[in-house]
């Protein structure tokens, strides 16, 4: 596992990083989910969250990296940071709602993947879920106390 943090004075691709207190990246497999609950769980120490919104945090990014990878072999992406009174979370990743055959229309949410996101909904402040050609973007935030 490849896990990067940069300061706030590092240049990133990501348009929030230079403004974000800190930023971690790395990538991951279905197999290295446990070590993305600890890199969450570090980060959200870091940056602040209490106890309470600590667990919920790492929680929600845990259900948002088992679905990435859950639709079959893929690396996905996780970067963390914090900017302002906020925490985010993006995952990124190509294995979530691929597209059925030459339509290109995106197969239905099973009830597991339903089930997820409602999940991340009850546990975070904001949730956002984009799909497109390349595979789907999550972004999840929370209030720092």
């Amino acid at each position: 596992m490849n896990t990067q943090m940069r300061g706030s004075d590092a240049s990133s691709e990501h348009p929030l990083a230079p403004v974000a207190r800190s930023l971690a990246e790395r990538a991951f497999r279905q197999r290295d989910i446990p070590a993305v609950r600890r890199a969450a769980a570090t980060f959200a120490a870091r940056a602040g969250l209490g106890a309470a919104k600590l667990s919920d945090f790492v929680q929600a990014v845990s259900e948002a990296a088992g679905c990435a990878v859950a639709q079959g072999p893929c690396t996905a992406r996780l970067r963390l940071w914090r900017m302002g009174s906020r925490a985010f979370c993006e995952i990124t990743a190509d294995g979530m709602l691929q597209a059925d055959g030459p339509s290109g229309r995106l197969r239905p949410v099973d009830e597991t993947e339903a089930l997820r996101r409602w999940l991340l909904h009850r546990l975070c402040d904001h949730v956002s879920v984009r799909t497109g050609p390349h595979g789907v973007t999550v972004i999840l935030s929370m209030t720092v106390a």
